[in-house]
């Protein structure tokens, strides 16, 4: 039977996973309306909401010096605009370095982006240049509402270019980007939430983050809706605009009530599976994660609670309005935000472990 879901969840995966889903985009469209149309004929009767958020979108950027110019890529949220500077690296925040009028590359990790361009913005530097360490690819990055230039390189191109002095032009656009979260429910009481996010970050296919966890909660949803003994409520919500910023998930929470727990699934099925304990925004809930580090003891299955100080997702709206969060995710996720996310990175062996061990703890929550 497990088998069989999984196989399921290939297809959904297949069917959603090779489309550009950035919020506003036609991708994006496309995969709302699959998930209702999958919703509609697993018996359920899909809910929206919409709302509107206005972001800088990236258009194009290039480097130039020595004659020379480099493609890079917009940070979400960039200014638009022209600087220049020499090309400084700089490993982590802090320490006494003269970064006014610099091009600062930092590598990506350790902090958010948001803080990186906050911390140059005061030390007066002229933009941020994100690259990755461990691979040799773009990373699609956002600044957040930290009003600074902001771009992702390559890594060769950040080596290429260090101690150089080089024009950084910057397109992004302004817009208006509607969103859309869809949710199902079914049972009585106190609400438990499924949640999964459904767009991506620009350039990036996103099927680990977040395809797959749409999929798994797709067919999570569907066998669920058949199991009488739940004594509560459940709510799977499939959120929109969550990598500008958690858009829809703060939507949501703004009439949320009688909430007992928030599951969230982000980024499941590389080949870390982590439990964040702890991520950007503090402690996820005390009492949920005790129940799924005591299933896990009762399944045998060994996924290690861990600390994400970059981790944000859905789950940090809810948290923030005082319910109790339990994040399910990878740590670490190489491939993460990087045109590398596609649907040949899944784990299929990791995903049957999560499938087993998600569905039996929803079931068997109120007992643990």
């Amino acid at each position: 039977m497990i088998s069989e879901r999984i196989k399921e969840i290939q297809r959904i995966c297949e069917e959603i996973c090779w489309q550009d889903r950035v919020s506003g985009s036609e991708g994006n469209k496309k995969v709302r309306n699959f998930i209702k149309k999958y919703l509609k004929e697993s018996g359920f009767r899909p809910r929206s909401e919409s709302f509107e958020v206005n972001k800088a979108m990236p258009i194009s950027a290039t480097l130039r010096a020595d004659g020379v110019s480099y493609e890079v890529k917009p940070l979400i949220g960039s200014l638009w605009g022209e600087v220049s500077g020499e090309v400084v690296l700089l490993r982590e925040l802090g320490g006494d370095e003269e970064l006014k009028g610099k091009l600062v590359a930092m590598p990506v990790g350790g902090t958010r982006e948001s803080e990186k361009a906050k911390f140059l913005r005061a030390k007066k530097a002229n933009a941020l240049i994100v690259y990755m360490d461990e691979l040799d690819v773009y990373y699609s990055g956002t600044l957040g509402e930290v009003r600074f230039f902001g771009v992702s390189a390559t890594r060769e191109v950040v080596k290429e270019l260090k101690g150089k002095k080089a024009i950084l032009n910057v397109k992004t656009r302004q817009r208006k980007i509607r969103g859309e979260n869809v949710f199902v429910e079914f049972g009585r009481g106190p609400i438990v939430y499924l949640i999964a996010h459904y767009d991506t970050k620009p350039g990036v296919l996103g099927a680990i983050d977040n395809g797959l966890s749409v999929a798994f909660l797709l067919v999570l949803a569907r066998e669920l809706y058949g199991f009488e003994e739940l004594p509560f409520r459940i709510r799977v919500l499939f959120t929109d605009c969550e990598e500008l910023g958690l858009e829809g998930s703060y939507h949501h929470v703004l009439h949320i009530r009688n909430v007992f727990y928030a599951i969230n699934l982000d980024s499941i099925g590389w080949k870390n599976p982590a439990v964040i304990y702890k991520d950007g925004a503090g402690y996820n809930g005390k009492l949920i994660n005790e129940k799924f580090f005591r299933h896990l003891i009762d399944m045998r299955v060994d996924i290690p609670f861990v600390e994400s100080k970059t981790g944000m997702s859905d789950h940090v709206p809810f948290k923030e309005k005082g319910v109790e969060t339990l994040f399910l995710s990878s740590n670490p996720f190489t491939f993460r935000h990087t045109e590398l996310d596609d649907v040949h990175a899944i784990d299929w062996e990791v995903v049957r472990v999560w499938y087993e061990t998600v569905s039996y703890f929803v079931r068997r929550l109120h007992r643990l």
